[in-house]
């Protein structure tokens, strides 16, 4: 009977990934890959794994705008969807930094409703900071965090 115990303790690690989600708050450093002269605005998008069926496209969480060629960007801590029929909520489906996330931008012409992710899925909430280019979604890493503007 005495060994039930690291039985139990030795199954629970067995389970856990290596990468648990510890941290409250994450940034996002952003290079902008349509700049040349100028550069073109990108919206920064965060697409939840937990998409819901709807035929208005992706559920998407608002990270930013991206002006110029690089920029910081605080990631929400959590975004919430509904689906409301006749005033109604039917169902809700809720986010948080310690559930996957995949990035993306719309190209102009497309606008936030026909956008997609073009990064891979991370949980913003395993690392400070995370960079990435986009709007062609390459680089996604872990990294320390940046300060956003204005804060």
């Amino acid at each position: 009977m005495k060994y039930a115990g690291t039985f139990v303790l030795l199954s629970l690690l067995a389970c856990s990934s290596g990468v648990e989600p510890r941290f409250s708050s994450a940034t996002l450093f952003v290079e902008n890959t349509t700049c040349n002269s100028t550069c073109a605005p990108i919206q920064i998008l965060g697409f939840p794994t937990n998409q819901p069926n709807t035929p208005g496209g992706m559920w998407s969480v608002e990270i930013g705008v991206l002006t110029t060629r690089s920029g910081c960007f605080t990631i929400p801590a959590s975004s919430t969807f509904r689906i409301i029929s006749n005033g109604v909520t039917e169902k809700t489906f809720t986010w948080t930094l310690f559930n996957p996330l995949a990035l993306g931008a719309p190209v102009p012409p497309a606008t936030a409703l026909q956008a997609g992710p073009s990064t891979v899925t991370f949980v913003p909430a395993t690392a400070t900071g995370w960079k990435v280019s986009l709007p062609s979604g390459v680089g996604l890493s872990a990294t320390e965090g940046c300060t956003p503007q204005g804060t």
